[in-house]
């Protein structure tokens, strides 16, 4: 059966039959290429489920933008919204800085801009102080400090670090001396015995 060929009724009954066989909405999309969107309300009407018909009817009258932040308000993921709006991503990563304006995050929108080149680094390391219980105002405020001197005590571990490898090669100096010295000793102990035995 070519899909292509099927009419919009056709087309429905066969995401129908997909769904009774328990396929999931992404293979049911790569079978009929019809959209996300589409396919869920097809879905939301043989489970009963028409409330959200209208409101995805009216909504869809609305521009992408306006469709976007209602997306994010209902907590969909910017990948969801590019998807499902087939917008590109620079598009839905302005859309999601001015919802979270919107919602008076403004905080979160100006860290958000500072640190998105770096979000691993800063998940990861919110995660190490979550484990250790260090989410607190004064733990992190303590941390601060630290970070801060954070260059200086670089500086004095590395200078540190030369000073311990100096002090090891001066101790092995001195372990060989005094080793040439113990064989001095004995040699000169040994010639005196035998100085005395004559």
């Amino acid at each position: 059966m070519q899909v292509a060929l099927l009419n919009k009724k056709e087309k429905e009954e066969l995401v129908v039959k997909l769904y009774s066989e328990n396929r999931t909405i992404r293979q049911i999309a790569e079978i009929v290429h019809m959209s996300f969107k589409d396919i869920g309300m097809i879905i939301r009407r043989i489970d009963g489920n028409n409330n959200d018909e209208y409101i995805d009817t009216k909504l869809s009258t609305k521009s992408k933008p306006t469709q976007a932040l209602y997306l994010f308000e209902h907590g969909k993921k910017p990948i969801d919204v590019a998807i499902e709006l087939d917008i590109p991503y620079g598009e839905v990563e302005e859309l999601q800085q001015e919802f979270w304006a919107l919602k008076e995050l403004y905080d979160l929108a100006f860290v958000y801009l500072e640190i998105k080149n770096y979000l691993p680094s800063f998940t990861e390391l919110f995660k190490l102080l979550k484990q250790n219980k260090m989410l607190g105002k004064k733990q992190i405020s303590k941390l601060l400090g630290y970070a801060v001197d954070l260059p200086l005590l670089e500086s004095k571990t590395r200078r540190l670090r030369s000073e311990i490898i100096d002090l090891e090669f001066k101790k092995k100096d001195l372990t060989d001396t005094l080793t040439l010295q113990n064989a001095q000793l004995l040699d000169l102990g040994q010639a005196i015995t035998k100085y005395q035995k004559l």
